[in-house]
């Protein structure tokens, strides 16, 4: 990708913003570099390494990359045998190796299971164990040799600390002395060249005995080491002198260990920037509520619920709100026009599109929804901005077509082109043919294209031609407000003159601009508000079928509850009642063991009770109270215990049609009872206010009885009769829970067929249907999958 598009779609701003998740300079260097792949499988790779990484974040801490710094500059150093680092480069390395062992010490048998990925690669870290403990023995924390560092440098300092202590003894008895009061001319010593000396008066040098090591700068003070000084001191600087040459040893020594590692070390380093950076994507996903992508080598695109990754993190900082939108591109659609009113969100949508498609193809998890598709094309081109050069002499309209021209022999199959205001900055008639003469080249090359503009000419051509899609940035026309969603299949207005209105443009002038307007482009306009309002319609037509599927799969679900806990009401009230039954015979028979034998007068009576019995045991279960429902009433499904009202009466067939919420069930009378607390022929008023503003395709209707055959013969039935009993047949299996139904209707001259599948394919209960094999019957017979 050309440093132009990336820097047109904020690329380079995105890494900067995921660097700062980052916790070592290694692992932000990495991150700054990253650069588009085209290489699927890499980008896979990388892609599950990252979802590792996530699960672990939210399992538990972060990995402990803390401390880890860029040796890089200290060991690619050249170093000669005999060479040897400085104390606080050799610090900084064991700080650096000090935190890799505790990075390595995170693996486990458990870890590598649960985070295969990144236990092997900690596991690949060398331990570094011995060398980091060799230098934190040999340097304290501010890089200093330490005395044990050697057994020779410990005797050495020992020896130049007992010095020091006897001169000091020396200088404070010389400083107590009063014969020398006279000849000081400050009662302290100091240091001059690394010898004690005393601060003694210019006139009176010659009267103390000692060595001269300077004079102040005014030539009243001379710095006099005593003579008794000398010895000491001269043995002092021997010992430092053999300290400087015992440390050197020391930092040649430990130079040597980490030379000897140093390849390792640099493995180790890559290896730690490679989590760094795989870890800074996980924190960064968290951040901006990002997905792994499913990744695509060709075909279309799908982004759901997709956001700009810096307006999502403004939104996640407090600063504004980001509304998400939907991008999808089939693969036949190789030009997508993007139209609409100004500060409509047209450009930030193109943005986002390719900015999400370069994050895609750097691993970077996208601000989208789950289970959107990403394209990782060859070839990646955009024009976004103005690209005015007064320098070059470029006039914003020949600095977006000397980059169209880079785009017409740079494209071919699997490009993508993004252009911002296609055919601007010229006459709208020259602009638009220009545009779309390059955009059908492009897409002859194999390109896909996205643009967006304002040119009608475009609009128009991307309505009639398929390969071309019509996308439309929302706005409200009455508010005047974008909504910055998509709307695909239709171009949008401008709205050019009603922004102007209400930015305060005068009305008088904005109806004069409207005259202006010629006869073919108010049409062309007027054509895209009819498009606009067609589409509203559509959508609330739908919102309406979707509502009205979801109460019918309801009141269907509930039919059948009740229906389950009715049958289990009525099973346990036979059981209570024949368990009642069965005590009282027990109690007749027990009476006959009193009667005398052969002695039928005594029977007689014993029998009759028991017959009684009986009698009142098939009274109880089968006495059912006459109740003939009136149309209007409102009723209660006895076995269902569902409320409705009956909207008709077949009185010779004793059934009654009831209108449960949307749908209509056919029930016998036998199994309504009229509602408590309600009066015959109430429920009239509530049947006219149930069919107001709602039209009879709209309710469903179903056989309550439940005894659905999963065969229905419409053989000799023309499609009129056989419409209504197919719609009721599948409602009942649907109803009853049926998987499948089978439809015979024959071969004949085919008009049946087709209008069965007609019905079929209308049905919302209907989830698929075939014809069924030589065995079912062959092309006489549909098999229908109910959802």
């Amino acid at each position: 990708m050309d440093s132009t598009t990336l820097e047109a779609l904020e690329y380079h701003e995105v890494l900067s913003e995921l660097s700062g998740f980052s916790t070592t300079p290694l692992g932000r260097a990495k991150i700054l570099a990253e650069h588009p792949s085209t290489d699927i499988i890499a980008v896979e790779e990388r892609f599950k390494e990252v979802g590792e990484l996530s699960r672990l974040l939210d399992s538990g801490p972060r990995l402990p990359l803390g401390g880890i710094e860029d040796l890089r500059p200290i060991l690619n150093r050249p170093m000669p045998e005999g060479s040897y680092l400085l104390n606080e480069d050799l610090r900084f390395i064991g700080s650096t190796l000090s935190c890799l062992v505790l990075l390595k010490g995170v693996s486990s048998e458990r870890f590598s299971q649960d985070y295969l990925k990144t236990g092997i690669a900690i596991d690949s870290i060398t331990d570094h164990s011995d060398l980091s403990y060799e230098l934190s023995r040999i340097f304290d924390s501010t890089g200093k040799i330490v005395d044990d560092a050697s057994v020779n440098l410990n005797r050495i300092r020992k020896e130049i600390r007992d010095i020091l202590v006897r001169a000091r003894e020396v200088m404070a008895r010389l400083l107590r002395d009063r014969g020398l009061k006279e000849v000081l001319q400050e009662e302290y010593a100091s240091i001059r060249e690394d010898r004690h000396v005393l601060a003694i008066k210019a006139a009176k040098h010659n009267e103390f005995d000692g060595v001269v090591h300077g004079r102040s700068g005014s030539g009243e003070t001379f710095f006099i080491e005593p003579m008794a000084l000398v010895e000491l001191n001269n043995r002092r600087s021997v010992l430092r002198r053999d300290e400087a040459i015992e440390e050197i040893a020391i930092l040649r020594a430990v130079t040597a260990d980490v030379v000897e590692y140093r390849a390792e070390i640099l493995a180790d380093l890559e290896t730690a920037a490679l989590l760094d950076s795989l870890q800074t994507r996980a924190l960064f996903s968290r951040e901006i509520s990002g997905v792994i992508p499913v990744l695509r080598s060709e075909g279309g695109i799908k982004l759901s619920n997709a956001r700009h990754p810096l307006l999502e993190l403004k939104a996640a900082r407090g600063e504004g709100v980001v509304i998400p939108i939907n991008i999808e591109i089939a693969e036949e659609h190789k030009v997508v026009v993007i139209s609409g009113a100004n500060t409509g969100g047209k450009t930030v949508a193109l943005k986002t599109l390719g900015l999400l498609t370069l994050m895609a193809m750097s691993a970077i998890p996208i601000s989208a929804g789950d289970g959107s598709e990403v394209r990782l094309f060859s070839r990646i081109m955009a024009d976004i901005g103005d690209s005015q050069d007064i320098i070059a002499s470029l006039s914003t309209f020949s600095a977006h077509i000397r980059r169209l021209g880079q785009f017409l022999s740079d494209s071919g199959p699997g490009s993508l082109v993004l252009v911002d205001e296609i055919g601007s900055g010229t006459d709208p008639s020259e602009g638009g043919a220009l545009a779309l003469s390059s955009l059908d080249t492009l897409a002859a090359t194999g390109a896909t294209s996205v643009v967006t503009t304002h040119l009608n000419m475009l609009k128009a051509h991307a309505q009639s031609d398929p390969a071309y899609l019509n996308v439309s940035v929302e706005f409200d026309e009455k508010t005047l407000h974008p909504l910055y969603t998509l709307c695909y299949g239709v171009p949008g207005p401008s709205l050019g003159l009603s922004i102007a209105k209400s930015l305060g443009m005068p009305a008088e002038l904005v109806e004069k601009a409207q005259r202006y307007l010629g006869t073919e482009e108010s049409a062309f306009i007027e054509s895209v508000r009819m498009l606009e309002e067609e589409r509203e319609e559509l959508r609330q037509r739908l919102e309406s079928a979707t509502e009205l599927e979801r109460k019918r799969t309801a009141a269907v679900a509930s039919l059948r509850e009740g229906r389950a806990e009715l049958l289990s009401k009525v099973q346990s009230r036979i059981d209570a009642v024949v368990a009642e039954a069965t005590k009282e015979i027990r109690r007749s028979a027990e009476s006959i063991k009193f009667i005398p034998t052969g002695s039928p007068d005594s029977i007689a009576p014993v029998i009759k009770e028991i017959n009684a019995t009986g009698a009142r045991v098939v009274e109880r279960i089968t006495k059912v109270p006459r109740f003939v429902p009136a149309e209007g009433d409102s009723v209660t499904i006895k076995d269902l215990r569902q409320k409705g009202v009956v909207i008709s009466v077949d009185a010779e067939n004793e059934k009654a049609e009831v209108r449960v919420g949307a749908l209509k069930v056919s029930v016998d009378f036998a199994r309504l009872e009229r509602t408590e607390g309600t009066k015959p022929g109430k429920g009239k008023a509530a049947k006219g206010r149930g069919r107001r503003g709602k039209s009879a395709s709209q309710e469903v209707r179903i056989d309550a009885d439940m005894k659905v055959s999963r065969s229905l013969n419409l053989l000799g039935m023309r499609v009129e009769e056989a419409e209504p009993l197919l719609n009721r047949f599948i409602d009942n299996g649907h109803a009853e829970g049926l998987d499948t139904v089978e439809v015979i209707h024959g071969v004949g001259t085919g008009r049946l067929k087709a209008g069965v599948d007609s019905i079929l394919l209308a049905h919302p209960s209907v989830k698929s249907f075939a014809l069924g094999d030589r065995a079912r019957g062959g092309g006489g017979v549909t098999i229908v999958e109910l959802k």
